[in-house]
């Protein structure tokens, strides 16, 4: 991975708006992206759309060189084409797209996205980098020991013949000119951080089997000059200080700056919101983008713990780095 001189990240999809909370100097709100686009007069028509998801537009620039690239595309493709149009990206400049994981709430608009970026490149293929396990149908037992099936994500062919040139692997990638990198499968070496409790897939027999681990999540880094790495956790399955460590035992010798993305300590892991907090004094991040799936209790924790470090994620949010 090479340094990057600035990176600039766009929220496309987040399962909050908030346009109204105070940010640092280098957070955008979507509002004020909007007047600055020249917006005349302020209603429901010119904003996005909060949904259950995660999508962002990652710019890397060196110089006068810029590569983007799309993390997720969030659950829906209405939701994410309107947001494309409200916050004014230009998909054109997109030269890769990664899915972060198999669940729908982050793939479900791949396809319209992909044929987004290739009206606006001119037709050429998107390099889509993706893990062989996302594709197995899923389900979450609930307490009663019903099985709740997940829509499956879009599939291989489905995503080739809308403009996916697939890049299907396990393995880490450098990516768009070593400007970021894409992790392989992420070691699971903490105690607490036990995955998704209650997820099954369907297993080669055609039954469900348990799949808690999410062995398919990946995260994206870059590393940012004078700053450090910045990773993408999009929903943290494997766990925040899992991703962590692993992105600083990759790169050990590169501090570790910020994280953004779902931290996943909601709903049947809000137990392990204690120990995340405790665990996460360790890096010592500038900052904290908590998104989609990190739930209003580990916002707080977070917030209480770390301060001004926390700056959660909006959709429309734009960070200059």
């Amino acid at each position: 991975m090479e340094p990057i001189d600035s990176l600039e990240i766009a929220v496309i999809v987040d399962n909050v708006t908030d346009n109204l909370s105070s940010n640092p100097n280098y957070v955008d709100t979507e509002i004020a992206g909007a007047w600055r686009r020249g917006m005349k007069r302020l209603g429901g028509k010119c904003l996005c759309c909060a949904a259950h998801g995660l999508s962002c537009l990652i710019t890397a620039r060196i110089g006068d060189t810029s590569h983007t690239l799309l993390f997720d595309a969030g659950p829906d493709e209405w939701v994410f084409e309107r947001n494309i149009v409200r916050l004014g990206l230009d998909l054109g400049k997109v030269g890769a797209m990664v899915l972060s994981h198999g669940h729908w709430d982050h793939a479900a608009a791949m396809p319209r996205a992909l044929q987004m970026i290739s009206l606006a490149n001119g037709g050429k293929a998107v390099p889509t980098y993706m893990h062989p396990d996302m594709f197995a149908s899923r389900a979450v037992k609930n307490p009663q020991g019903r099985m709740m099936p997940m829509e499956d994500i879009p599939s291989q062919q489905v995503l080739a013949g809308n403009g996916a040139e697939l890049v299907i692997t396990r393995v880490e990638q450098s990516v768009l000119s070593k400007s970021f990198y894409v992790s392989g499968e992420i070691p699971r070496v903490t105690s607490f951080e036990r995955g998704m409790p209650g997820q099954h897939r369907i297993g080669p027999d055609g039954e469900w089997e348990l799949d808690e681990l999410l062995v398919d999540e990946r995260f994206v880094a870059v590393h940012i000059a004078n700053k450090g790495l910045f990773v993408f956790t999009a929903c943290s399955h494997a766990g925040l200080i899992n991703v962590l460590t692993h992105a600083r035992n990759r790169f050990p010798d590169v501090p570790i700056y910020g994280v953004l993305g779902g931290f996943h300590l909601s709903g049947a892991t809000e137990s392990i919101i204690p120990d995340t907090v405790e665990a996460l004094e360790q890096f010592d991040l500038s900052l904290i983008a908590a998104a989609h799936c990190t739930g209003w209790r580990a916002m707080g924790a977070l917030e209480s713990r770390f301060k001004d470090r926390v700056v959660p994620s909006a959709v429309g949010k734009r960070f200059f780095l």
